[in-house]
């Protein structure tokens, strides 16, 4: 199992907020992903997974574009959580439901859930070369994906690093699993693929980085 690694509540994020998520209908954990699950089963809708949602702007958007559609998400840190559900009340959403459990959790829980289409939008790049083994996409996560997916299944991944781009293709590319669809630096292929310029998509466009996208199908 991938450990987790960084500080889960933020030291602006107080902690008797983090209480707020227990409770609420759109939010799952280890314990209460059953019942979750059974809603996912009773909606007969395509069901959808962001990995590392952080602020929710392309779940918030995804949500919107395709509102027939189930969406889970996942991001560990609790802060993102407590933003996610705020902007779910806002925008009256009833389409998402999240957790901050990690993947490795999540894979434990998920069952025979699979997924139409995966985003994995930046992920922690740990640049420094002793903390490369605590990325995320490697692969055994690879392996991991195939057992959460189904035939035409699509993931999406985002990455404006050089070296990690590198090793989320050499990690695909070993596996039989998904063949690569398109892999592209076109900035324009996010708007076309309806994909929200989050964050650090701004800020890597700003610093005129190259982003690479990879899109998957099985």
């Amino acid at each position: 199992m991938l450990p987790f690694y960084g500080r889960r509540l933020s030291r602006k994020t107080k902690r008797f907020n983090s209480f707020d998520l227990e409770n609420y209908e759109f939010f799952f954990n280890e314990i209460n992903f059953s019942d979750t699950k059974k809603k996912l089963v009773k909606s007969c809708q395509n069901v959808n997974l962001e990995i590392g949602f952080g602020k929710g702007e392309n779940l918030i958007f995804q949500s919107q574009i395709k509102k027939k559609d189930i969406f889970l998400a996942i991001d560990p840190f609790i802060s993102g959580g407590l933003n996610l559900k705020k902007k779910i009340e806002i925008f009256k959403i009833s389409n998402i439901f999240f957790s901050n459990v990690t993947f490795s959790q999540f894979f434990e829980i998920v069952g025979d859930v699979n997924f139409k289409k995966i985003f994995i939008l930046f992920p922690d790049p740990w640049p420094k070369k002793k903390h490369k083994k605590r990325r995320l996409i490697n692969e055994e996560f690879v392996k991991n994906l195939d057992k959460i997916t189904i035939k035409h299944s699509e993931i999406l991944i985002a990455s404006d690093d050089e070296d990690y781009s590198n090793q989320i293709s050499k990690s695909f590319s070993k596996q039989n699993f998904f063949k690569l669809l398109l892999k592209t630096s076109d900035k324009q292929t996010f708007q076309d693929y309806k994909i929200y310029p989050t964050k650090y998509f701004r800020k890597a466009k700003r610093e005129n980085k190259r982003i690479n996208l990879f899109i998957y199908q099985k």
